[in-house]
């Protein structure tokens, strides 16, 4: 993995994350000519990439038709049953589970990809948010909703892949207006209502202000406008990175 394919062991297992960018998913040209354009599509592409990486044990893979909104879905042995009798993939840009062997997986080219975990009860999460879903508060959202299931905050602990980073992601004054407050640091004006804004820092920094108790927050501050490794969207680039976490019990 081009990602710092992160292997921690925690009290119930061992949690895996991380980001496959070109190199991790070349090997599937052959297959695929061409990337996906539909969600069915870019299911079965993840799976067959997963099969290569999990060549011993292969675990389920859980997609989503990413809309840029704040809708989160629960992995249960209940949702399991219904998605494998109707082939049916949720709508919506966060995952989470309490199940064991659930590769969650986010797609992302500039937008930001959030992984959260317990580090003492079975709990991983994935969320993918473009500044649509920061203004939305998508990841403030999944943090309450593993709260209000009993999560304590400084068990939980969150980590923020490869992103397009501040310096190379302009925006308008209208995208800007959401951001503005939170300094800039995160929304740096350029002048003729220009501006930079850091959507993984602004995650960052609303996070750090609600939830002030968290384990941890991590921030990888890849820019994937300016790595050869990954995807990115600004660069008229059609690939997508993939983004995965997963409890391997």
């Amino acid at each position: 993995m081009e990602y710092y394919n992160r292997e921690i062991a925690v009290s119930y297992g061992k949690i895996k994350l991380g980001t496959a960018g070109k190199l991790s998913l070349v090997g599937l040209k052959e297959l695929y000519p061409s990337y996906p354009k539909d969600p069915q599509s870019w299911k079965d592409y993840t799976e067959d990439w997963a099969e290569k990486e999990w060549t011993h044990k292969s675990p389920n893979i859980v997609t989503l038709n990413q809309i840029h909104g704040d809708s989160i879905h629960q992995v249960s042995t209940d949702s399991l049953g219904e998605e494998a009798k109707s082939n049916f993939i949720w709508e919506g840009d966060g995952l989470y589970t309490e199940l064991p062997n659930q590769l969650l997986v986010v797609r992302t080219a500039d937008c930001v990809p959030v992984f959260l975990y317990s580090t003492k009860r079975p709990f991983v999460a994935i969320i993918h948010s473009g500044w649509k879903g920061a203004n939305l508060g998508i990841t403030e959202r999944m943090l309450e909703r593993a709260i209000d299931i009993g999560y304590a905050q400084d068990e939980l602990y969150m980590e923020i892949g490869p992103y397009i980073q501040g310096s190379d992601y302009e925006v308008g004054i209208d995208v800007a207006n959401f951001f503005s407050e939170l300094g800039e640091e995160v929304c740096f004006p350029k002048g003729n209502e220009k501006f930079l804004l850091d959507v993984g820092l602004a995650i960052e920094k609303r996070v750090k202000e609600k939830f002030p108790s968290l384990g941890g927050i991590k921030n990888s501050h890849i820019n994937v406008y300016k790595s050869p490794l990954y995807f990115s969207h600004r660069t008229k680039e059609e690939g997508r990175n993939l983004n995965f976490i997963l409890w391997e019990s």
